[in-house]
């Protein structure tokens, strides 16, 4: 092929398209390997249209979302006809993935409303996990010159049922994957303590030396969960300290009322990158008009406070309800973002028309 011919996708591109996310699950779970092409296609498109409900506010009185995705709007993304979509629909319906609400009339609109198409989570087998988990046993890729490639230490936590890429990351909003500890910069803070370390003869003093490892393997459950605990009842004093590095983006009694929910450090990592995802999502979906969610801004802490309270409020009182405590925090915390950032503006509007507020007093 001609170099000249082909066409290159430049990083300004890059940014600008955008992608649905393909569960793998539906490919090599041993539930769905009879799902056909189009019907796992289908899915994702759906799962996709989830984040447009939360910021519609799709959820019905169970706490469940739905969303509305007439036969023409489908016909239009791949032009199937209704036949086909109809048969796809079923498919998924067979598959237990998709369930359809008819409405019908509404007194109050006098008019007929679209069905609530609901979908439904995906399950995993523990032979499911097996399988996914299996390749993680392969070597190391090897760079060009032989030796390991470099990673980075913040593995960005994927979005929950979105899609696409972020237009912009702070890599310090991120939360590490790799690290059982809820160390918030995941970099050493003193080179010089590593070069120490690795230039000691350790067998000139102990020969029994061994490398350090704090696996979860070497230690009883016990143990675990008093290491855990630990973390997590301090984790307002270390996560919030700003002179020990960088600080979490939660004031310390936010922090401190994760840790009366979140009983490992893990969990605690989830949640908080549950909330990174839905900054990054009303950012993404904004990206047109500059959108920007400054986590560190003094008067969106304690409002995150308040809203992370209603949130464990709404779980305690309804907890028979709410069905996936993941995706209402992820809401929760979209609908808070929203309407901080709505707020900002139009107080910065304000303040660069005085006139019209002038105009309107008199």
């Amino acid at each position: 092929m001609d170099q000249s011919n082909f066409n290159f996708t430049n990083a300004k591109r890059a940014y600008e398209v955008k992608f649905y996310a393909l569960p793998q699950i539906l490919l090599q779970g041993e539930k769905y390997k009879d799902l056909s092409d189009s019907a796992i296609l289908l899915y994702s498109v759906l799962r996709d249209r989830l984040s447009y409900s939360l910021s519609n506010n799709w959820v019905d009185e169970n706490n469940n979302v739905y969303f509305i995705y007439t036969n023409n709007e489908l016909k239009d993304l791949r032009n199937w006809s209704n036949n086909k979509i109809n048969k796809i629909k079923h498919e998924l319906m067979d598959a237990n993935l998709l369930y359809q609400k008819h409405m019908g009339f509404n007194p109050r609109s006098g008019k007929n409303e679209p069905n609530r198409l609901y979908l439904a989570d995906l399950e995993v087998t523990a032979k499911d996990v097996y399988i996914k988990r299996e390749p993680l046993k392969s070597p190391e890729p090897l760079g060009t010159s032989g030796l390991l490639k470099k990673r980075n230490p913040h593995d960005t936590v994927e979005p929950l049922g979105t899609s696409g890429l972020l237009k912009k990351r702070n890599p310090h909003d991120t939360v590490s994957d790799t690290s059982e500890s809820l160390d918030t910069s995941g970099l050493l803070k003193k080179r010089q303590d590593l070069d120490y370390t690795n230039n000691l003869d350790t067998n000139r003093y102990n020969i029994d030396t061994q490398k350090l490892d704090f696996s979860t393997a070497h230690f009883s459950p016990a143990e675990i969960q008093k290491q855990n605990q630990d973390l997590v009842n301090h984790a307002n004093d270390f996560l919030t300290d700003e002179d020990s590095g960088l600080p979490v983006f939660l004031e310390p009694e936010a922090v401190q009322l994760l840790s009366f929910w979140c009983r490992t450090p893990q969990q605690m990592r989830r949640f908080i990158g549950i909330i990174l995802n839905a900054k990054y999502r009303v950012e993404k979906d904004h990206q047109d008009i500059g959108v920007i969610i400054p986590l560190y801004d003094e008067e969106l802490k304690p409002l995150m406070t308040k809203a992370l309270r209603r949130y464990f409020n709404a779980l305690r009182s309804n907890e028979k309800h709410i069905k996936n405590v993941e995706n209402y925090l992820y809401g929760t915390m979209q609908n808070l973002f929203g309407v901080w950032w709505n707020k900002q503006a139009a107080r910065e509007y304000v303040a660069k028309h005085p006139e019209e507020q002038n105009a309107d007093n008199e």
